[in-house]
């Protein structure tokens, strides 16, 4: 690897650490949170989602391990980003979702971390 290129690659890692860190400290987020908000919204945003078949779609296409996924969607259900619901009819379904209010936190997030990112 040539000089400029071990420069660009510490640019890169300088700008991606400036956003972590602004978005843990503002957010208490992290970037695996932020990258199921995104397969949250993707498939959540237009009708409920069983959590099982979520679970399996955010390790598949995250590579996360379910422990991961399901601390990020827990903290992101407490900060009120996604909806929770239970099933009326058998208590174990579980249903993730995303209001109209929580895509407007999440484009609000994105927005803010955009300005971060320039």
């Amino acid at each position: 690897m040539n000089d400029e290129k071990k420069a660009q690659l510490l640019k890169i890692y300088k700008k991606y650490n400036k956003v972590m860190s602004y978005i843990e400290s503002k957010y208490k987020l992290t970037m695996n949170d932020i990258a199921i908000l995104e397969i949250i919204q993707q498939n959540c945003q237009q009708q409920n989602m069983l959590m099982q078949p979520f679970l399996k779609i955010a390790t598949t296409e995250l590579d996360l391990s379910r422990t991961k996924v399901l601390a990020s969607i827990r903290r992101l259900i407490n900060q009120d980003r996604v909806s929770k619901l239970r099933s009326t009819k058998d208590e174990r379904k579980v249903y993730l979702s995303m209001t109209e209010e929580n895509d407007r936190k999440y484009h609000t997030l994105l927005d803010e971390i955009e300005t971060q990112v320039d």
